[in-house]
């Protein structure tokens, strides 16, 4: 019991103590900070895809009012516009790669273009 009581009163013990829990703490209390910018994270980049991908399917549909005639490209093109221009924080959130709109604008309208039999 003396060798408690003498810890306990101990400067030096109480200090490295002090040190030793601020430290656990610390570490704990990063990895939770981190976990929760990783959760809220990926909730905000999937918030982002999906508010492209509906702006370029919108941009698609829009395209398609003047017909399948007026050609992939040109239809691709309108909706690439469309969604740059109404949902500019998502695509300078995801910073999608060289084409990688590109590619997700000819998927959905080829999509469209089958559906619709064009």
């Amino acid at each position: 019991m003396d060798i408690i009581k003498n810890l306990l009163t101990d400067e030096a013990f109480l200090n490295a103590a002090i040190a030793g829990l601020s430290l656990v703490l610390t570490f704990f209390l990063n990895r939770a900070v981190g976990a929760f910018q990783a959760a809220t994270g990926i909730r905000i980049e999937e918030k982002h895809m999906r508010a492209l991908h509906s702006a370029i399917i919108t941009g698609v549909e829009s395209a398609l009012k003047e017909g399948p005639e007026a050609g992939i490209d040109n239809i691709k093109n309108s909706a690439l516009r469309y969604a740059r221009q109404s949902v500019p924080d998502a695509v300078r959130a995801l910073v999608p790669g060289q084409g990688v709109m590109d590619k997700i604008a000819e998927r959905y309208v080829m999509e469209r273009l089958n559906r619709i039999g064009g």
